[in-house]
C-alpha cells in the first residue's frame, strides 16, 4: 500500500504540470477546465483510492495504530481543502459506503489545512532586537 501512495506522490513531484494542476485544484476546483479538470479528477481518484485502502486495512485490524495516526492526519488535512471537498461531492459515489461516511465526517469538521505555509519566525531572534 505504501508503495502505491509513494508512487502517486512521486508523480506529482516529478511532473511540474501535475503538481500545478493538483495545487490549483485543491484550492479552487471550479477554476479548472478541460484537460486540467480531467487530470485533477485522476489525481484525486488515485489519492482517495489509496486512502480508502488504508481505511479498510485499519477497519480490518491490519494496520498498527501508530501508522494509522499518520494516515489519518494526512486524510484530515487533504479533506480540509475546498477543491477536494468540491471533487468529493461529485465523485464520492465511486467509493464504499463506510469510507464515504468516514470522509464525510472528516469534511464536516475540517479546518483549513496547514499545507506549506511559511515558517513562523523564531521568537528568540525577535526578542533579541527589543
Amino acid at each position: 500500500m505504501h508503495d502505491a501512495y509513494n508512487h502517486w506522490i512521486q508523480l506529482i513531484a516529478r511532473y511540474p504540470d501535475l503538481h500545478d494542476v493538483y495545487h490549483r485544484g485543491v484550492h479552487d476546483f471550479e477554476s479548472l477546465e478541460g484537460t486540467d479538470r480531467g487530470r485533477f479528477f485522476a489525481l484525486m481518484h488515485g489519492e482517495f483510492r489509496n486512502f480508502e485502502e488504508i481505511y479498510h486495512l485499519k477497519a480490518k485490524g491490519h494496520l498498527e495504530e501508530d501508522v494509522w495516526r499518520g494516515w489519518e492526519a494526512a486524510m484530515r488535512e487533504v479533506n480540509g481543502y475546498p477543491g477536494v471537498q468540491a471533487w468529493w461531492r461529485l465523485r464520492s459515489h465511486w467509493f464504499s459506503e463506510k469510507f464515504v461516511k468516514f470522509v464525510d465526517q472528516f469534511q464536516q469538521t475540517a479546518k483549513p489545512p496547514q499545507g506549506f505555509r511559511e515558517a513562523v519566525p523564531d521568537q528568540r531572534l525577535t526578542n533579541r532586537s527589543s
